[in-house]
């Protein structure tokens, strides 16, 4: 079986989702990414992987070498 997730990255901060093996705990490789925000992204998941959805916060975004502190 598999089951459809629309994940939407509203109010200004996107998300990260994440394949996540769910004996295991570890990520599953190629799967997954960054749905923009303001953005929806469409993905699935089956009987041997769980999602994992976070919300990025502005302190967990890399900013560009010129931007960082020294």
């Amino acid at each position: 079986m598999t089951t459809q997730i629309d994940v939407k990255a509203n109010h200004g901060w996107p998300v990260k989702v994440t394949g996540v093996n769910p004996k295991t705990d570890e990520d599953i490789p190629h799967y997954g990414g960054v749905v923009p925000a303001g953005e929806t992204r469409t993905f699935h998941c089956h009987s041997t992987m769980d999602l994992r959805v976070h919300e990025i916060q502005p302190d967990e975004v890399e900013q560009p070498e010129t931007d960082r502190a020294a």
